[in-house]
């Protein structure tokens, strides 16, 4: 066995055994026998190999395999060379561990591979700790490598870090990594390795660990047939899901299939299906998140022009230029770096529908050419000398009361009445009652699909806890709390505490002996435990709340 620890020095002067082969300007352990073609290193018969040959065999390892398999490849055949010359050097010197170890780099610089200067050695077998140094000038795989390259960023004497590794690993029966951190073939003065044992290693040595156990081409081309004979399978199984899924999205855009049970609801279901079948325009006005995108896209999908474009603009967040040119168009050269004539939003829903979503936000001038297209079916791109004729159902929104719209000067009177032929008003959810419900159980089997959570249910006091919340953002806000519960949740039974601490604090005024613990944690959580912003939060006294948290133990 060999030793489990060995001083650093041990490489910085070598011993007689070992120095004398590399002394002489000529090496008497090398013979040459033409006559039989042959050619000798200590006994060892091989082939002479010039630079160049090196140089041309590395070039095509690039080509055909690519730098990230060259490199793996050439590791392990070093790290496989390193292990038998291990082998054949413990035996020669009677498995003296030390004179083994050196054996390898004054063997390399026999066969002219390089001259090693060793810097450092030592492990603690005990320890497991190992590191060794050295340098080595006048690398051949370096020197072969870089030949007709432009100059490198990156190591690239692969095999002689795999020949060190092997060596070493042989030699002290524990698997060793050497990495190369300095290489003459990207301008370094000399290439310096470092060994250290695997484990002492983190991601950076990831690729030589797999140069190890690396399979062969045929080998991996089958497992990638393989992958993706399986993500064709998935793709077909992603796609008939989709299928499904635009199936349904095509049937609950239809009118019929929108959640809309309530009192509330009854009129704008209404005038929304009376209004479908025609080509009048149609205003919507409700609160963000009370259904406007969908009730528009449902109107389309519902009407004789189903099949036909469906285009949707959101004004929000475009400046009265933009706008402009997204709903009308501009010609070539008309606008700053316009090398090709632009459709407008109009022009590409020619035959359709076009959903304008909160047309407040369109300046006057460009609600004044909106009406003209709406009256005449043309519009006049920016720059261009002719009008486009259009057919374009206008379906338009606004979270805005008409009425004040129009006495603040946002939306043009001769517009809205153009609108308002058939005007559709969506109240919010806290006005929809038990709609409330209804569409958290459609959005729960969302969420229990996307999420695999099937055996997911809305527990009492959560659907309670729905019923009380104001909602300020509609029906967005409800989805999304439905998602953030079955997420958070963790059994079967949706629950109050699974609600986000909004939800929770912000239930429309609950009584005095309503006030759960459930609620006024999630308050004093809102306000970081402040009672007084706590009190305000709940619509209740202070008083009332210290005593609501005494009663209940929350002090």
């Amino acid at each position: 066995m060999p030793p489990t620890k060995l001083s650093s020095k041990i490489f910085l002067e070598l011993p007689p055994v070992l120095a004398h082969y590399i002394e002489g300007d000529r090496c008497q352990w090398l013979e040459l026998n033409p006559s039989r073609g042959k050619l000798t290193l200590l006994d060892r018969v091989g082939v002479f190999v010039d630079a160049e040959h090196l140089a041309v065999e590395r070039r095509h390892w690039l080509e055909i395999l690519g730098v990230s398999r060259s490199r793996m490849l050439a590791y392990r055949v070093g790290f496989e060379q390193g292990r038998r010359d291990a082998h054949r050097h413990f035996g020669v010197f009677e498995s003296n561990t030390r004179l083994a170890l050196q054996a390898g780099q004054v063997f390399g610089q026999l066969e002219g591979r390089y001259t090693a200067e060793p810097i450092r050695f030592e492990f603690d077998l005990d320890a497991r700790t190992l590191y060794g140094e050295i340098l080595l000038r006048g690398n051949t795989e370096a020197t072969t490598h870089r030949v007709g390259l432009d100059p490198l960023d990156y190591p690239v004497c692969w095999y002689t870090a795999g020949y060190f590794a092997g060596h070493i690993s042989e030699i002290v029966g524990r698997r060793v990594i050497t990495s190369e951190t300095e290489c003459i073939a990207k301008g370094d003065p000399c290439c310096r390795f470092v060994s250290k044992l695997d484990p002492e290693w983190g991601g950076e040595a990831d690729w030589a660990r797999l140069a190890l156990k690396m399979t062969s081409i045929e080998a991996e081309l089958t497992q990638r047939d393989e992958r993706l004979a399986a993500a064709r399978q998935e793709l077909h199984r992603v796609q008939a899901s989709l299928n499904d899924l635009n199936r349904r999205l095509r049937s609950d855009l239809m009118l019929e299939s929108m959640v809309a049970a309530s009192e509330s609801m009854e009129t704008p279901m209404k005038r929304a299906r009376a209004a479908m079948t025609t080509p009048a325009p149609v205003l919507i006005v409700g609160e963000r998140g009370t259904g406007r995108a969908t009730l528009a896209r449902a109107l389309h999908a519902g009407g004789p022009r189903k099949n036909r474009p469906y285009v949707a603009i959101d004004c929000a967040g475009l400046t009265p230029a933009l706008l402009n040119q997204e709903l009308f168009g501009f010609a070539k050269d008309a606008v700053s770096g316009a090398v090709r004539p632009y459709a407008g939003a109009l022009e590409r829903a020619n035959g359709g529908s076009i959903y304008i979503e909160e047309i407040t936000k369109l300046g006057p001038e460009t609600q004044g050419q909106l009406l003209r297209a709406m009256q005449d079916g043309t519009v006049t791109p920016l720059g261009a000398e002719a009008p486009v004729k259009v057919d374009v159902r206008i379906i338009a929104a606004t979270q805005m009361d008409p009425r004040q719209a129009m006495a603040s000067g946002v939306l043009r009177e001769d517009i809205y009445y153009a609108l308002a032929i058939a005007q559709i008003e969506l109240p919010p959810l806290r006005e929809r009652g038990d709609d409330i419900l209804r569409l958290a159980d459609a959005f729960l089997r969302e969420a229990q699909a996307r999420y695999q959570r099937a055996d997911t249910a809305m527990a009492p006091e959560f659907k309670k806890a729905l019923l009380d919340c104001a909602w300020p953002g509609n029906l967005r806000q409800l989805r999304n709390v439905i998602e953030h519960a079955v997420l958070m949740s963790s059994g079967a039974a949706l629950a109050a505490e699974d609600l986000p601490d909004d939800i929770l604090a912000t239930r429309i005024a609950p009584a005095p002996q309503e006030l759960s613990p459930e609620v006024i944690r999630a308050a004093l959580r809102r306000t970081k435990g402040n009672r007084s912003h706590a009190a305000k939060l709940l619509n209740v006294g202070r008083t009332t709340l210290w005593r609501a948290l005494k009663r209940m133990g929350l002090e």
